[in-house]
């Protein structure tokens, strides 16, 4: 018998020669300078080697990657979260997530609202797993259930799903609508039953209940409030909503995505940038920002859902 041959000349990969650009999450403007290590099988065997981008954000491949071996990369750069992905032909413009910027935002806040468990207070863990509607969603609903049926509800919850919208820049656009459809659709009710309402002191209370796909990401679910002037909140609505995107808790009352009372009516610059962030993200990424295992498990009270609690006008 002779000696083992190599991988196959037709296996699937990313051909030498490939250009590969970094940019910023933030601003889409290039990156250069940056350290690229990247770990993977070509036809000559395993390697590892390092890139460093140009003045354009780029690198181009000196040798054919074979995705057989799922090519790791990690990009380093002065400035942002040290990205650790998998090379994909099909993603071949990278961005990457800013360790802090102008609107405020900064590590503690990313690890906080985007990778912890949504408690009250807001404590940073950096243990869960990031989630977010799917990329492919246009169009997310929310509609009312037979227990909340009121004007004035209706219209916090048109108001906040405006300001929701505002923040989101289109993508996906959120529309009150009637129940049904296909897609990702969450509801809204009331019910003083629920363990959430007499959890905490204050006088408005809800509960947002997330349901996910076999991917991790978020498929839909409930918005539940403790009493009909709880649901005419559109403060309180605003931050239930906020979770339908992905988001936890801040510990800054300036954020919509502060647990408690206080909170604005409006999404700081800081909760705009990560929403925009987070979209540019596979559910199921982990702190800093790692999507090689995506999908990882998810911090859920029970396989497919989560429950947040929060409490405040």
């Amino acid at each position: 018998m002779g000696p083992a041959s190599g991988p196959a000349d037709d296996t699937p990969g990313i051909s030498a020669g490939t250009v590969v650009s970094l940019r910023s999450g933030e601003t889409d403007q290039p990156v250069p300078g940056a350290t690229i290590t990247l770990l993977g099988l070509s036809q000559a065997g395993m390697f590892s080697t390092a890139y460093t981008t140009d003045a354009a954000g780029q690198f181009r491949l000196d040798r054919t990657v074979l995705l057989a071996s799922t090519p790791l990369l990690e990009a380093t750069a002065p400035g942002f979260l040290v990205r650790s992905t998998t090379l994909r032909p099909t993603e071949l413009a990278l961005s990457l997530w800013p360790a802090s910027s102008s609107t405020g935002l900064d590590e503690l806040f990313t690890s906080t609202v985007a990778y912890s468990a949504a408690t009250c207070p807001a404590v940073n863990t950096g243990q869960a797993a990031l989630r977010r509607v799917p990329s492919s969603t246009g169009v997310v609903r929310v509609s009312f259930e037979s227990t909340l049926q009121d004007a004035t509800a209706d219209a916090a919850h048109r108001l906040a799903i405006s300001r929701l919208n505002a923040a989101l820049g289109g993508s996906p656009e959120y529309q009150f609508a009637t129940p049904g459809g296909a897609g990702v659709s969450f509801t809204a009710g009331i019910d003083p039953t629920i363990s959430s309402c007499t959890a905490g002191p204050e006088l408005f209370r809800a509960a947002t209940f997330l349901n996910f796909a076999s991917d991790g990401s978020i498929s839909g679910g409930r918005m539940v409030f403790c009493s009909l002037d709880s649901a005419r909140s559109a403060a309180l609505v605003l931050h239930e909503l906020g979770h339908t995107v992905g988001l936890r808790h801040s510990a800054s009352l300036s954020d919509v995505m502060y647990c408690s009372s206080g909170r604005p009516l409006v999404f700081s610059a800081r909760e705009r940038l990560v929403m925009k962030l987070m979209r540019q993200r596979r559910s199921g990424t982990r702190w800093p920002d790692n999507d090689r295992q995506a999908i990882a498990p998810l911090n859920i009270d029970r396989l497919g859902t989560e429950t947040i609690a929060c409490g405040g006008r």
